[in-house]
């Protein structure tokens, strides 16, 4: 992957042949493949025994655990159970119970995402629905910190060479004085997205779903750097 380096040069002399203040803006960008599909996957059910509601969403948070054991992929599998109420002739009448239940995760392929839904469509109860959203491609943490790391030293390094150049160029001694690191890109939420509320549950002929299209992404990282030159 290519990193681009932009440089903006100021030069301030601070006493007449004796010292110099040099300031550049660098910025650097690098583009990156996504890693991670990434989904959140939710379950519902409406039923009128709170303990019938708790049986079928435990089987399904079992399952997730048994296909994902070190929590390596997904996050939640808590979930809210609330009651539900009617009304006639101004009279509040219970109904029965709701329960909720949601993961967010970040597959490594759109086989492993199939593979878990597949899973849970084996052990889940008719009466749960559930909600799936859109699958994205993106760049998972580890490899946008990884990236950065990289970035801030392709900007260190560059600075460092600069002022073996400044030296050579105004005759003088010139090293960084200061290094402020300025704009870095969004990092990921997991569990942000808002679910596709379903309107029935899956069907016993499960379809697996296909992989979205793949777009590169591009992180910058932009510093001011601050070089002091005095005579040798």
């Amino acid at each position: 992957m290519k990193i681009r380096v932009m440089l903006l040069l100021s030069f301030l002399p601070l006493f007449a042949s004796a010292a110099m203040s040099i300031t550049t803006n660098e910025h650097v960008s690098q583009a990156l493949t996504p890693d991670v599909l990434r989904a959140q996957i939710g379950f519902e059910e409406q039923n009128k025994s709170a303990d019938g509601i708790k049986e079928h969403l435990n089987a399904i948070v079992a399952s997730v655990k048994q296909f994902d054991p070190k929590g390596e992929f997904c996050q939640g599998g808590g979930y809210y159970l609330t009651p539900r109420y009617t009304y006639k002739d101004q009279k509040q009448i219970f109904i029965g119970y709701g329960g909720t239940l949601s993961f967010g995760c970040d597959f490594k392929s759109i086989d492993h995402y199939n593979a878990l839904l597949a899973a849970i469509q084996k052990i889940k109860a008719q009466s749960v629905l559930i909600n799936q959203s859109a699958l994205t491609w993106e760049v998972s943490l580890k490899a946008r910190n990884s990236a950065h790391l990289a970035m801030r030293t392709s900007l260190l390094q560059t600075a460092s060479e600069q002022a073996s150049f400044f030296s050579k160029e105004t005759k003088m001694h010139c090293e960084i004085s200061a290094v402020t690191f300025e704009g870095t890109e969004p990092q990921p939420v997991m569990m942000k997205r808002m679910l596709a509320r379903a309107n029935a549950p899956l069907k016993e002929e499960y379809a697996p779903t296909e992989e979205p299209i793949l777009h590169e992404e591009t992180l910058f990282l932009s510093a001011t750097v601050n070089y002091t030159c005095a005579t040798k």
